[in-house]
């Protein structure tokens, strides 16, 4: 993979790591409703922030700078995402008689990132000391610290592929050698 798709997959998983704490807080911020509403909330912020990464990705393939198959998997991902939240959020509030549609959960997605990337920065410290989570969160717990791994291990790739990619191109062996020069007729 190239810089610039490690990138976007960097971004993907970012979604996941940053929505996270965020979503936790504010889904338990009157009364702990369970591990569905839990999860229901993540998935439901994550999905409003790869509708972001999606729209800047399908950008980014339109000017040539992404293979079409990476919007295309991360429609795929969007519709799992979509899934577990919706289902999720409709077994948490079945109880309640209270059901969701499809068009309420993409609207919810917006509201629910903006509410989880605004809630992270005082939710960080108490994910990491464990205070944020009740015990039938700890599948959550792991998934986000998986998503953490695989963050930083993109994000690892990524600054490698990037500096080949920058001394490749210093080299003069890149496919544009310099942007200023006069191409042919």
């Amino acid at each position: 993979m190239n810089a610039a798709e490690l990138r976007f997959w960097l971004m993907v998983t970012l979604v996941f790591v940053l929505t996270q704490p965020g979503a936790i807080a504010f889904a338990n911020w009157d009364a702990p409703y369970g591990f569905y509403k839990d999860l229901a909330t993540w998935m439901e912020a994550s999905f409003g922030g790869l509708l972001v990464v999606l729209v800047l990705g399908l950008h980014r393939w339109r000017k040539g700078n992404l293979n079409p198959i990476h919007p295309a998997v991360t429609v795929i991902l969007l519709g799992a995402v979509g899934y577990i939240g919706l289902t999720a959020d409709n077994i948490a509030f079945s109880e309640m008689g209270i059901t969701h549609s499809f068009p309420e959960f993409v609207v919810g997605s917006i509201l629910a990132l903006i509410l989880a990337v605004m809630s992270t920065p005082i939710s960080i410290p108490h994910a990491i000391t464990g205070e944020l989570y009740y015990p039938y969160d700890r599948p959550l717990v792991i998934a986000w610290l998986v998503m953490m791994v695989a963050t930083l291990l993109l994000g690892a790739a990524y600054l490698k592929e990037r500096r080949r990619e920058e001394l490749t191109e210093s080299e003069g062996r890149g496919p544009s050698v310099s942007s200023s020069e006069p191409r042919g007729p």
